[in-house]
This record gives structure tokens, sequence and C-alpha cells, in this order.
């Protein structure tokens, strides 16, 4: 997500700090990025990505792919010294979308209208009220296009690939470990613990260094009080079709609150999102 995130993501900002903190550190001699994300909101991505670019500069970023490591997940891995993926990850995905909700009919159908002023013709381009124009939904798409290419020049210039043969492999398509090592799209299969030995070795520390995890992992004592913190709601009869619309849409409307790019423009395997 763009911003801090919360518990079920990662905030561009809040990881962009934590990587800052960790290049200016004398201590840390490398940093191994476990990647495990669908992707996401695409200027979180780059934040992130802009951030490990400096820091790759000072010390060895290595990147361990864990199931899933696509689109914004692969976005952010394009800077490491050395990638490693299983041969079962998902990765690539290499693509963006912008998405842009119009809630004008479900607003009109209860009560809820509105009669906007314009200072200038492309001044209220994101509202929600209303579904885009033609010249509107151009601006959009040279918008998405340029950050397509972004994306393509990023992988190009990080895994020494002409452009024109990033575009073959990209189009948002997904390819396995195995596929993705044949296209160069990462360096070498194995684990968490070979992304870590090599660190090690990049940053001459030999094979087992001393690790530092971050974020910091939870005791079961504040496990077990994050999981009864506040009340729980009771489980949903199958035969209560009323409460099953109902959680539905409440778990519809938690994965909205998380698309949050300002541009409405995502690197995202689109993953749980209903089309309509």
């Amino acid at each position: 997500m763009d911003g801090e995130g919360d518990s079920s993501t990662v905030g561009g900002d809040k990881l962009a700090r934590a990587i800052r903190k960790f290049r200016f550190d004398p201590d840390i001699k490398a940093i191994v990025l476990r990647v495990n994300s669908p992707g996401g909101s695409a200027l979180a991505s780059e934040v992130i990505r802009s951030e490990l670019e400096s820091t790759q500069k000072a010390k060895p970023v290595v990147v361990s792919m864990g199931t899933v490591a696509a689109s914004g997940g692969y976005w952010i891995s394009t800077v490491a010294n050395r990638v490693f993926a299983e041969p079962g990850t998902i990765t690539g995905s290499i693509g963006v979308f912008g998405l842009f909700p119009n809630v004008q009919k479900l607003a009109n159908e209860n009560g809820v209208f509105w009669n906007p002023i314009e200072t200038s013709p492309y001044s209220d381009l994101f509202t929600i009220s209303r579904p885009k124009t033609d010249a509107e939904l151009g601006v959009l798409q040279r918008t998405i296009d340029h950050i397509y290419d972004d994306f393509l020049k990023h992988v190009s210039d990080a895994r020494h690939l002409p452009v024109d043969g990033v575009k073959e492999i990209a189009q948002g398509r997904v390819w396995s470990g195995s596929q993705a090592i044949k296209l160069h799209l990462v360096d070498e299969m194995g684990g968490l613990q070979a992304a870590i030995s090599y660190a090690g070795t990049s940053a001459k520390l030999g094979d087992n260094p001393k690790i530092a995890e971050y974020p910091v992992k939870k005791d079961l004592n504040e496990k077990l009080k994050e999981l009864f913190k506040g009340s729980e709601r009771p489980p949903v009869s199958k035969l209560d079709p009323i409460n099953q619309e109902l959680k539905a849409l409440e778990a519809e409307l938690h994965t909205l609150t998380h698309l949050n790019d300002p541009q409405g423009i995502y690197a995202l395997l689109p993953i749980g999102i209903d089309w309509k």
C-alpha cells in the first residue's frame, strides 16, 4: 500500500524508512529482502525500489522470493545483487493497470447526487461520482503507459535484457521460478537460507552471518493478546443469507481499502478483485 500500510500489508513509506535506516547503520552489512507479495500500489513499489537502489550502492541487497513475487513484488526485486526463487514461485507479471471506482449508480439509487463545480477540464479527474469521459480515459491511459514503460526499463536495466526482449515476457504474464530462471528474471534457485548465505559471503561475513530480523517477530504473549483483543463476530450460519452477503461485502470493502495508490495505478496480480 501507499503510505504506512497495516497489519496485513506493506506500507511503501514505512518499509522505505526502515531500509534507509539499515543503509546508514554501520552494523548492518547486507540486506536480505524476503518477498512474498502479488504487488499493489505502483507508487509504493517505486518508493521501495528507489530506496533499495540507493542501499544497493552501499551494501549488498539480496532478494529471496517466497510463494509469490509478482507485479509490484517483482518491481521491488529488480535492484538486488542476486535474486533467489523457488521452482514453484509465481513471479513476473510485469504489467500495470488503472482502477478507478465509479459509485454514481449506487449513490443515485440511495438518494445521493452530486453537482460539481470545476475550475478546469480535468480538475475532478479522480472523482468517483461519475464515469470517466473519453478525454479523461486518454489522460489516464497515457499515465498507465508511462508507468508500464518505467517498469520495463527497470527490468531491462537490472536483468541486462533489451527492452524489446522484456516486452516479450511481460504484458502481465506470470512464470514459475523454474521458467523465470530460463528467462533471466531470477538468478538462482534456492530458499531464504541460500539467500542469507550469499549475502553473508558478499559482505565477507562467512556463510553463517548474525541475523537481525525486521519486523521483529512477536512472541506468543503478544500474539495471544492480539488474538483476543476486541470481540469477535460470531460464526455466520450457512442458513443466514443476509449475514452471508454482509460478510462478503465487508471482505470486498476491506480489499478496496488497500487499493490506495494516489494515481489509481497498480502493479498487482488481480487476485481477490471481483471485476464488474
